[in-house]
């Protein structure tokens, strides 16, 4: 009887930790995927039977010429929501630096270092960095309403594709940052949007609404920061809307 109670005990035992090597550790926010092994959202897995010819490119990288190195690693998180938005900001260095605000070393440190994210950053030049992958949430939108969307308070990131644009408003949006004559005083050139980023928008937009067709191409489902958040300015005023292709689409 003992040998045979030994015998129990080992085997129980070594159910027990066979149970615990099986186990997957809780995804944090940190954990972020390798940028070159990027998979689209849109297909289920649930007996891992895809192949890798099922595995389609999230977004084509020759095509759009996207840059992964710079801001690799921004914090995600797990997306569980359909994509249906698209959210367009700004952002820029201004308040630590009026002569160079769009040095791309000091913008990827401020996301890292205030802990937010977007999708995809697009240069002055019309460089398009990719950031985080569409099948994560990126932490760009925060909290806000839409009004056709009132399942999305508070919750936009879910549902959404986030895009910042180097660029700095009018005098009255940046009037938080900087004093009237701290924006007087900088260079013209510096201030709105250039042709090189609307250029490279619309070509990203095209590229994102032919894998989402969710996306509908008008102004519900493509948005500012400033229409799910009134205290935020970005895009702001300066950013012609009208510059963009899905605008005149009949």
């Amino acid at each position: 009887m003992k040998k045979i109670a030994g015998l129990l005990f080992i085997a129980i035992l070594m159910l027990s930790l066979a149970a615990c090597n099986d186990s997957t550790p809780q995804e944090t926010q940190e954990e972020y995927p390798d940028p070159n092994e990027i998979i689209a959202d849109n297909y289920e897995d649930p007996d891992d039977s895809l192949t890798d010819n099922d595995l389609l490119p999230l977004e084509p990288q020759d095509e759009l010429m996207v840059e992964t190195e710079v801001f690799a690693g921004l914090n995600s998180g797990e997306r569980d929501g359909e994509i249906t938005h698209v959210v367009i900001h700004f952002i820029s260095n201004v308040i630590a630096n009026r002569v160079d605000p769009y040095a791309i070393e000091d913008i990827e440190r401020i996301f890292r270092d205030y802990g937010f994210s977007a999708h995809y950053i697009i240069d002055r030049d019309g460089t398009i960095h990719l950031a985080v992958p569409e099948y994560r949430v990126a932490f760009h939108a925060g909290a806000g309403t839409l009004a056709d969307f009132p399942e999305y308070e508070n919750n936009l990131n879910q549902h959404s594709i986030g895009i910042e644009l180097l660029g700095i408003g009018t005098r009255d949006e940046m009037s938080q940052y900087l004093t009237a004559a701290e924006y007087d005083a900088l260079d013209p050139a510096l201030i709105g949007f250039t042709d090189a980023q609307y250029d490279s928008l619309n070509r990203l937009l095209h590229n994102i609404l032919a894998r989402h067709p969710s996306i509908q191409p008008n102004r519900r489902h493509i948005i500012g920061h400033d229409e799910y958040a009134p205290d935020k300015v970005d895009p702001g005023t300066l950013f012609a809307w009208d510059r963009l292709d899905f605008m005149h689409q009949s």
